[in-house]
């Protein structure tokens, strides 16, 4: 509640001085919290509670309550930054990303790869994580890897990845 507030009252400044219809707005966090979920506590983890975080746009060039499906990352923000205020970027290499403005005017893409990690202070691992399509692979540096299907479980309750029968999906 605390944060909506906040987030209200930035937005009623842009109203009060006439902005609120020509400025974008982006909400987006650092990571989630597994705030008890699975027994734990904390963010050092690649389960959707601490990996998934919210992602919300606003304003010119942004359709009103449209939801995108394709999977993005942190990664994606810069882009959409540079894109916003009408600039470009030309760096080598080239920017890993691509900005949100062009993934939500597209098709849906279940085949997007986002990658994760995380390996700060109070993680007893390096903890790494790729989306592709249906599937979800971890890998915590000396620990067996995890594998889920987030369409038949999207609350990540059955590890595929000692199965046999997704051997190459882990391998791939």
């Amino acid at each position: 509640s605390f944060l909506d507030h906040n987030v209200g009252r930035i937005l009623a400044a842009l109203e009060a001085c006439g902005r609120l219809h020509d400025t974008r707005v982006m909400f987006v966090s650092d990571h989630g919290d597994n705030l008890g979920a699975r027994a734990l506590w904390g963010k050092s983890t690649m389960y959707e509670e601490s990996a998934g975080v919210p992602m919300l746009m606003a304003g010119p060039d942004v359709a009103a309550g449209r939801r995108v499906k394709t999977p993005v990352s942190h990664i994606d923000c810069f882009p959409t930054f540079v894109q916003a205020v009408g600039a470009s970027c030309r760096m080598e290499p080239p920017l890993r990303g691509r900005s949100l403005f062009d993934i939500a005017g597209e098709p849906y893409d279940p085949e997007r790869s986002v990658l994760s990690e995380y390996h700060a202070a109070g993680s007893p691992s390096a903890a790494y994580m790729l989306r592709r399509g249906r599937f979800k692979y971890i890998h915590y540096t000396g620990f067996a890897p995890e594998l889920f299907d987030l369409e038949d479980d999207p609350e990540e309750l059955s590890d595929l990845a000692p199965r046999p029968e997704y051997g190459s999906v882990v391998d791939g």
